[in-house]
């Protein structure tokens, strides 16, 4: 356990995960206590606030790959590609506009305009975890309608019942638990924009619910990891991990279009 613990805080995600909580933990703490501790704790959670931007500053660089990559993607004309093509945009420009305020977070460069541009960059986060969530129940109420079933010899289509099963609870479970996650973490911009004022409270609980259940996957990686398992990477089959390629899993990738059926 203390191996697992210390592989995860020496990975960037674990760690800011592990930040992220002692945060949220403080959040409710202050809530509950008056005076000196409440100002300590308070100031607690504003410097773990700061001290995990430095995680994201260069967030942006991925966020702009992926809208890249989108763009020259086959099916973008489709409604998952639009949102998830809204959803990176949006992200690429909360982080832009969060990093230029930087020094002014840290007391080194004091700007004026601080309060407009981070009100800009709560926007687009706002915007872009909406955009994320519309993505994830969208698939989940569609994604299964739309994976074809193979034929067998007779021309009679072979269910596959088995499989076909296994893999919709895996991407039904991942996608529950990220409309959760997504859901929770919504409030956070919604509060900073006083569109749902919601107390710190209710945001700091939600913080904790949201950094546990992303913070499972990140453990979970680390320790199938230390392992030598390697994690399957298709969208359907992420969250189970394997030791080596399996020609069943394989066709049923292949059955749902997420591998090339001439591979």
């Amino acid at each position: 356990m203390i191996s697992q613990f210390n592989r995860f805080v020496n990975n960037g995600a674990g760690l800011e995960k592990t930040l992220r909580l002692i945060q949220s933990a403080a959040q409710v703490a202050a809530v509950f206590t008056v005076g000196s501790t409440a100002v300590r704790l308070t100031t607690t959670k504003l410097q773990l606030a700061l001290s995990r931007r430095f995680f994201r500053f260069f967030g942006f660089i991925d966020s702009f790959q992926r809208v890249s990559a989108l763009l020259t993607k086959e099916g973008m004309g489709s409604v998952p590609g639009w949102l998830e093509l809204a959803k990176w945009t949006c992200f690429g420009l909360y982080f832009v506009l969060e990093d230029l305020t930087i020094l002014h977070a840290m007391g080194v460069w004091a700007v004026p305009w601080e309060e407009r541009v981070m009100r800009e960059a709560n926007t687009f986060w706002f915007y872009a975890l909406s955009f994320s969530l519309a993505g994830t129940v969208y698939a989940l109420l569609f994604s299964n309608s739309t994976a074809p079933a193979s034929k067998g010899k007779n021309g009679k289509k072979k269910n596959g019942r088995k499989n076909e099963k296994a893999v919709s609870r895996v991407d039904s479970s991942a996608l529950m638990k990220q409309i959760v996650v997504d859901g929770c973490d919504l409030l956070i911009p919604a509060e900073l924009l006083d569109w749902m004022p919601t107390g710190d409270l209710v945001i700091g609980s939600t913080m904790i619910l949201s950094t546990l259940l992303t913070g499972q996957d990140i453990w979970a990686k680390e320790k199938m990891d230390s392992r030598g398992i390697e994690p399957r990477t298709t969208p359907m089959l992420r969250g189970y991990y394997t030791t080596k390629p399996q020609a069943q899993l394989l066709k049923t990738a292949r059955i749902y279009g997420f591998i090339n059926k001439k591979a």
